[in-house]
């Protein structure tokens, strides 16, 4: 057994929850060195936190045990020393290591151990086996559990596991699976290696399900299969990370020939699945505009239009598109201020006589007159430079070429893609802000547009259509 690891701690934590920000409420820990157990440890850790009721129901764990236990703080020296120059072993390592991780950065103590996940080792020795959770692995092996669920007694389970392992399996076998699972970054539970080993390493499109095949997330990548890994490979950084991890039992994948490609589909996908954690992309019903329109006395000002469709026609009016009239206020409010723009004429305000602004000192008086119009509206036209939406820089559609397949564009609406079998027109063509933003982003990042040439006469149901509505 010499080749095995010598100083090894099997650890089980409780939690309060799934969520980063969720404590730890129960820690197991055996310490084992050159493969006899040295010392076990087990407490119970006050969260100084509300503990939910199923929680409370799957642990047994309550309320006021904690009340009277030690906080992470008061026994952490004990638990640092207990762990260190040890491999961390656990099941689903990456839950009990990142709750572990996040309670020591608190104190400003770094950790970070070499780790095994029991998951993976049981799939890699066992891979006729269909599941691989703790109470599988207890069934299996018949090992005696007193208290399921407990920190102390699942952390045992894990040790009696591999102790079973280095009497019944040659130990070249066990070191070399033992090496694998430390190289490889810990997978979710529900995930088997032959969904990974499959992924492509091509620019494309993913998709996590969860039971049920209920969308989880969507992402893209000019290489899926290290994305997708890189989710896995990390110390659950944040929530969503964590309960992605948890929930999801598959993945699929589209390829594309490019980014470009994978931007476009991915901004779809998500509209279309509406995935559970995906938000920035998420198809908003109403979008709020803002409009310049010349006051009588010839003033430029601010309407804010709600639409659920934006006519192309009035591009040049809109200065600015926002997905509510909170975030479209507080820019107004920075324009107001950084520009000393009149607040009344940014509709901001609706009271008579002059703006609060100008008592303030901020607006020079544009509401009362006082002030130029032509010298206001200079100003005004300098703030919203950057807000606008740009005109569309081409006389007409355009296809923007990426490998084998095409995406023909008119102001800056995807109206189909262009294959060598033809063209796969969009079954509705809409004015969509992440597809504007994407457009945008990519025509500025290239130096030489020599992929982007104009379209052969194609017979479009949509294109000549002056109102471009959002299906959604």
């Amino acid at each position: 057994m010499d080749d095995l690891p010598k100083k090894l701690a099997f650890v089980d934590i409780e939690t309060t929850g799934c969520r980063i920000s969720d404590r730890i409420i129960e820690i197991g820990i055996l310490r084992v060195e050159n493969h006899k157990l040295i010392e076990s440890y087990q407490t119970l850790l006050n969260p100084q936190c509300h503990i939910p009721e199923e929680i409370v129901e799957l642990t047994g764990i309550t309320p006021s045990q904690l009340e009277a236990a030690p906080t992470f703080y008061e026994v952490k020296k004990d638990i640092y020393s207990l762990l260190e120059d040890c491999i961390f072993v656990a099941h689903n390592v990456r839950f009990d290591l990142s709750f572990l991780k996040n309670e020591f950065k608190r104190w400003e103590i770094s950790f970070s151990p070499k780790q095994i996940c029991t998951v993976k080792l049981s799939r890699a020795l066992y891979p006729e086996h269909r599941h691989h959770n703790l109470d599988s692995i207890i069934e299996r092996f018949k090992f005696k559990v007193k208290n399921r669920h407990r920190a102390f007694d699942d952390a045992k389970v894990l040790w009696d596991f591999y102790s079973h392992l280095t009497k019944k399996l040659p130990k070249e076998t066990l070191l070399l699976n033992l090496k694998k699972a430390m190289k490889r970054p810990s997978i979710p539970i529900k995930i088997s290696e032959d969904i990974l080993d499959s992924l492509p390493k091509s620019p494309g499109v993913y998709i996590f399900y969860g039971e049920n095949r209920a969308p989880l997330y969507v992402g893209k990548s000019i290489n899926i299969k290290d994305r997708v890994m890189s989710h896995f490979s990390s110390d659950h950084l944040s929530s969503k990370e964590l309960k992605i991890a948890q929930l999801i039992t598959n993945i699929e994948t589209i390829q594309t020939f490019g980014e470009l490609g994978a931007l476009l589909l991915e901004s779809t996908l998500v509209k279309k699945l509406q995935p559970l954690y995906n938000s920035k992309l998420r198809l908003s019903r109403k979008l709020l505009l803002l409009k310049v329109k010349d006051n009588p006395q010839g003033y430029k000002t601010i309407a804010l239009e709600s639409v659920d469709r934006i006519n192309p026609a009035d591009l040049d009016s809109i200065v600015g598109v926002f997905r509510s009239k909170k975030q479209a206020k507080d820019t107004l409010l920075i324009i107001c201020k950084n520009f000393n723009l009149c607040e009344k004429l940014l509709s901001l305000e609706n009271t008579k006589g002059e703006c609060f602004g100008y008592r303030l000192g901020n607006c020079h008086g544009a509401c009362k007159g006082k002030e130029k119009t032509i010298k206001y509206n200079l100003r005004f036209i300098e703030a919203f430079t950057r807000s606008r939406l740009k005109p569309w820089p081409f006389n007409g559609p355009i296809i923007i070429k990426e490998g084998d397949e095409g995406f023909l564009l008119n102001n800056w609406c995807l109206i189909g893609k262009v294959t060598m079998d033809g063209l796969e027109q969009e079954e509705y063509i809409n004015f969509d802000l992440d597809t504007y933003k994407i457009l945008s982003s990519y025509l500025n990042s290239q130096k030489k547009l020599t992929n982007i040439e104009s379209p052969p006469n194609i017979k479009l149901k949509y294109l000549n259509s002056n109102l471009i509505t959002n299906p959604f």
